[in-house]
């Protein structure tokens, strides 16, 4: 369906390679070519991705740019073969400029487009600055769970019991506090994992409260051991280092190395150089590769699974989120905030869509692509 005159877009733009702040002004609207929708935002979330990108131009982007990737509000346009999404319906979506070099689909902007394949519908009941703060959390941490080369569980039960598993594996979840432990740990527990974590002692009744049955504070000295103790009688389905410092990858894989069952580690981060068991695998995540190349974990989760595990209560919005502030002008504040760091919650930036950017002078130092 095509708009009869375009709305007007406006974006929080990074006119440079590591620099700073971002700047708001104008932003071509697009509509949105097959198989994707054209979204209008109300909140965004702010990921650390987001301030690396700021800071050190990771995927090399062509400026000037917009960063971005969680977005809740509602679908504007619909492209050509989007069959199960309407226009006005709420959503949460995952953008997707980082891996397309698109400036259109980065999430810091008035309107954004988004695959379909990366869109869920948003129960009326789940307030968008709630919704927001699941996307890139969500496909992360389906991308360590779920893909046949990575941790490889069944695939969680929409009701929320725990699925062929049966408690039957342990997973090991360091940094179950963060946005992606935090659903990490609920969708292994959906797929019937039994969940160990790792976070502050100050998250052990949040991460016990989306389903993790241990939980061990990073901070004991000896938080391996323990770990490793507390693993005796089970089977290991893996570990997943979802957050933490220096030396924690290399934790994880030395508890798989101590344990009985899977020996993997996926990671958010990239595989260390050394430190290692050769007994040991490492793999690291990246969130793109669920949508890439036919891979149905994408689809299966953010068009089947998620939808209706938000409608029935079963998977929530965590961690809750920081507001920050409202328009596009307190995006850098936000990316600043998210750099300071914060714990069990997720910065959000909200009423993106009532943004007045129109307002401004238009800049004229760049032609935005």
């Amino acid at each position: 369906m095509e708009l009869t005159s375009a709305p007007h877009n406006a974006a929080a733009w990074a006119l440079k390679p590591k620099t700073r702040p971002l700047v708001v002004s104008s932003a071509p609207y697009k509509s949105p070519p097959p198989g994707f929708v054209t979204i209008k935002v109300h909140s965004v979330a702010v990921n650390p991705i987001d301030w690396i990108n700021q800071d050190q131009d990771v995927f090399k982007a062509q400026y000037p740019t917009i960063f971005g990737l969680d977005i809740a509000g509602t679908v504007e346009e619909i492209g050509e073969g989007v069959r199960l999404l309407q226009v006005g319906r709420r959503i949460i979506a995952q953008a997707g400029a980082s891996s397309s070099n698109d400036s259109s689909r980065g999430a810091f902007q008035k309107y954004v487009v988004v695959s379909q394949n990366a869109v869920a519908e948003l129960p009326k009941e789940i307030a968008f600055e709630r919704g927001v703060v699941l996307p890139l959390g969500i496909s992360t941490a389906a991308a360590g769970l779920y893909q046949k080369d990575f941790l490889s569980l069944p695939f969680p039960s929409i009701e929320g019991l725990p699925g062929i598993l049966n408690h039957t594996r342990t997973l090991v979840v360091w940094g179950g506090s963060s946005s992606v432990g935090s659903c990490a740990i609920q969708m292994a527990n959906a797929s019937g994992a039994e969940i160990f974590t790792v976070a502050s002692r100050k998250n052990f009744y949040y991460v016990k409260s989306l389903g993790a049955t241990k939980v061990f504070d990073y901070h004991d000295d000896d938080v391996e051991d323990q770990i490793v103790e507390a693993l005796k009688t089970k089977t290991l389905a893996g570990v997943y280092h979802a957050a933490g410092a220096d030396g924690a990858v290399q934790t994880c894989a030395r508890i798989a190395d101590r344990s009985t069952g899977k020996a993997l580690v996926v990671t958010v981060k990239g595989v260390p150089d050394a430190g290692i068991p050769c007994t040991v695998r490492v793999k690291a995540i990246s969130s793109s590769s669920i949508f890439k190349g036919g891979n149905q974990i994408g689809p299966d989760i953010w068009r089947k699974y998620l939808p209706s595990a938000l409608a029935r209560g079963t998977l929530v919005p965590k961690p809750d989120p920081l507001i920050v502030g409202n328009g596009l002008r307190s995006v850098q504040l936000g990316l600043d905030k998210q750099k300071a760091g914060v714990s069990a919650r997720k910065v959000v930036v909200n009423k993106i869509d009532d943004d007045s950017s129109h307002e401004l002078v238009e800049l004229s130092t760049f032609t935005p692509s």
